[in-house]
């Protein structure tokens, strides 16, 4: 049976170090770093007694891609991301890493290879972005074996033939279509979300996430602490991705008065199922009290919107109509990023940059004026 010890290291991150067999009865020390606490380190020390103990472990020099990634690598990674992300980690190495690259051996794998590899992706059909994300998967699970030791270099870190990630303006609704959605809509019982996500730029996930102790009412207000997202083919809950996730925003007086009238139905409808009711907390729901499965809130809102003749935006579309109503009403650029969740104004800069001409030409001529002596 392997042996071995968990310990932190003097960058504050765990790590662990056993001992196992070789050809020969001898033993080979294994050490594995970058770990965020010691229970992650002690599970990961775990799963390899237990492939030592069941006969499955492979040693380094012998160990495949695939064998690494979906053995090793994903399983402790797991430990370490949310499970949406850890989900999509898996879906994207199964589909397109380990078919073409998981039988060859790890301590082999090349640049040129990876570089081959980033050519069927991207000739394959997927998006740039696409091919961008599944080869950062691949280069932060090289990474991760060259800290504990497995190979000498990450031959995906600077890899050429990468597609350029041309990014297209977002797509946004015209005030005009947003009215004209929402009227269309107001006695459906999906309108207080419609409205909820048109008014705050919320995320999908974030607002399905929305519980009535999130809300003040009186205050005006909607707390962000919580999002609801499918991974594994069911429905997580937890905090949002990143720290300026969670935000509280505020909400306009017929936003307010739309969300305490669906309270008042939730509130009969709560009634009327008694002891069947689910008590989940959430705001949006269905008539028994359970959350809404966000698939099927994207497929009503594509419906609704084709049946009306609307451009096709996708519930998201909604988040980046806000945004873009915010931007080209002269909202400080900071705002906005407060109310979206970015981490950095940067980014919102950068998505809605395409709505700011006109705001470019009103500076200079302000500043012509200033200079010209002009009032």
């Amino acid at each position: 049976m392997a042996r071995g010890s968990v310990r932190r290291d003097a960058s504050g991150r765990w790590f662990f170090v056993t001992d196992v067999p070789v050809a020969g009865g001898s033993r080979r020390q294994v050490r594995r770093r970058g770990f965020s606490t010691r229970r992650e380190a002690q599970q990961a020390l775990d799963a390899l007694r237990g492939q030592v103990a069941q006969g499955t472990y492979v040693r380094p020099a012998n160990l495949t891609v695939g064998e690494y990634l979906v053995g090793q690598w994903l399983p402790t990674i797991a430990a370490r991301v949310r499970p949406t992300t850890a989900d999509t980690y898996r879906r994207l190495v199964v589909l397109h890493v380990v078919p073409m690259l998981g039988a060859v051996p790890l301590q082999k794998l090349d640049r040129a290879t990876v570089s081959q590899w980033v050519g069927r992706l991207s000739s394959s059909g997927l998006s740039a972005k696409s091919v961008r994300n599944i080869h950062g998967i691949l280069a932060k699970a090289l990474a991760d074996a060259l800290e504990n030791e497995l190979v000498s270099r990450n031959v995906a870190s600077k890899v050429k033939g990468l597609p350029r990630l041309d990014r297209p303006p977002p797509k946004a609704w015209t005030a005009e279509q947003l009215v004209r959605f929402l009227s269309a809509t107001a006695d459906d019982r999906l309108a207080p979300l419609w409205r909820f996500l048109a008014v705050t730029g919320c995320r999908r996930g974030e607002a399905l996430g929305l519980r009535w102790v999130d809300l003040d009412l009186a205050a005006g207000t909607a707390t962000i602490t919580n999002q609801r997202a499918i991974a594994g083919g069911s429905v997580v809950e937890g905090a949002p991705k990143t720290r300026a996730g969670a935000r509280t925003v505020s909400l306009d007086t017929t936003t307010v008065a739309a969300l305490r009238a669906w309270k008042r139905r939730q509130a009969e409808e709560r009634l009327v199922m008694g002891a069947g009711w689910g008590d989940t907390g959430l705001v949006f729901t269905h008539a028994d009290g359970n959350g809404l499965w966000p698939q099927t809130v994207t497929r009503r809102f594509r419906e609704t919107s084709a049946a009306l003749g609307l451009p096709l935006i996708g519930v998201h579309g909604l988040r980046h109509s806000a945004a873009t109503w915010m931007i080209a009403s002269g909202v400080n650029p900071r705002v906005v990023q407060q109310r979206l969740g970015h981490a950095h104004v940067s980014v919102t800069l950068g998505l809605y940059t395409h709505v700011m001409p006109a705001h470019d030409k009103a500076a200079a001529d302000a500043l012509g004026e200033a200079l010209d002596g002009r009032p």
